[in-house]
């Protein structure tokens, strides 16, 4: 297989992205169509033609599977691109009249559904391994493409990541693109956020993997591009306040650290979050309201200004507050496990000048 692409490729970049289509996407290729871009050589011929053709055909694949979700669209036969008639039915047994209008009418139907089906699942595994192709190239050990050439079919693949949803794989290989052209600070970086982020949030939420978390942990600094004021990000705030109560971002460090970061966006996220914390109290974990007591004092030492006060003489002194007068040992037990995460750090500059000043008048006005 290596050597037939190989041989195309002194072609055309062009040819060789057609017949590699040709033969399918499997991830058993994934090792010979990487050890195949990676030994290409810096020539004028592939590094000025390869990007450009494989935007052109990113492109007409995507417009391929969104003339097929278009139950009004009357065009060519999607799978050979031309106009070809269609293959009549079988013949059937006679039957009389109205069943026989009806079976033919449903036959019919059945027919096209699948053939449409099978034209679909063809231009998704294209894509997919347009996909790869991309991922090899921006991953090239001598860097010989140029990222700028190679962006616009990154954001094609990008800005259509929501027409992929069903197809796990080409989702997954086109967050890849935009994971791997962030970490490596490529040119154009911010363009393959919007999309990407949220779908790396979502998987990790939906599949519960370790993996994932450090994955969206990696690229935090990406939400610093978001508006959190802008009510048309609220579904990934709906996303960040889920990782608020996922056991499994709370168990992993790096899922801490995650949910801490999320402080600093935002004073308004800051309220949600702080108010989803004490909303916890009454039946959270012990592991839980430890895991927020942490989450709280490191969202605490790196906030400025309102975000701070917010933490301090809203959501702490509410605590302590709580923790004293409690209506039964265990709510107050469970408040001080949160409270724990700032008591334990007291050697911590400043930490135990605020816990002072906040308990001082509470504990006061109980005594008396």
């Amino acid at each position: 297989m290596e050597k037939r692409l190989r041989s195309t490729f002194r072609t055309s970049p062009v040819d060789f992205l057609l017949s590699a289509a040709k033969q399918g996407f499997k991830s058993e290729s994934k090792p010979h169509l990487r050890t195949l871009i990676h030994s290409l050589k810096a020539s004028p011929e592939i590094v000025g033609s390869l990007p450009t053709a494989l935007c052109n055909s990113i492109s007409q694949a995507i417009q391929k599977l969104k003339n097929l979700n278009d139950p009004n669209y009357d065009g060519p036969d999607l799978a050979s691109g031309e106009n070809s008639p269609k293959t009549p039915p079988p013949k059937r047994v006679r039957r009389s009249g109205r069943n026989r209008e009806k079976e033919d009418v449903d036959s019919s139907a059945k027919e096209s559904k699948d053939r449409t089906e099978d034209v679909r699942q063809s231009v998704l595994e294209t894509l997919q391994f347009f996909a790869y192709i991309l991922l090899q190239c921006i991953s090239h050990p001598r860097g010989i493409f140029n990222a700028s050439d190679l962006l616009p079919a990154a954001r094609e693949l990008h800005n259509n990541l929501v027409l992929f949803e069903m197809d796990t794989g080409l989702s997954c290989e086109t967050a890849s693109v935009c994971e791997v052209w962030w970490k490596r600070d490529l040119t154009g970086k911010e363009s393959l956020i919007t999309q990407s982020l949220p779908f790396m949030l979502s998987r990790a939420l939906t599949f519960k993997k370790k993996i994932d978390v450090h994955r969206v942990y990696a690229m935090r600094e990406a939400l610093l591009l978001f508006d959190f004021e802008d009510d048309s990000i609220a579904d990934l705030k709906l996303l960040m306040m889920r990782c608020l109560i996922s056991p499994l971002f709370l168990k992993t460090e790096n899922g801490r650290k995650f949910i801490a970061f999320m402080f600093g966006l935002s004073r308004q996220l800051v309220k949600e979050a702080l108010a989803m914390i004490r909303s916890q109290v009454p039946f959270g974990r012990k592991s839980a309201l430890e895991a927020f007591g942490e989450i709280s004092f490191r969202a605490w030492k790196t906030a400025e200004g309102e975000a701070r006060i917010d933490i301090e003489d809203g959501f702490l002194q509410l605590m302590i507050d709580s923790a004293i007068h409690a209506s039964s040992p265990a709510f107050s037990a469970s408040i001080r496990r949160i409270l724990w995460g700032f008591i334990s750090q007291r050697t911590t500059d400043g930490v135990e000048r605020v816990l002072f000043r906040l308990a001082e008048p509470v504990i006061f006005r109980s005594l008396q």
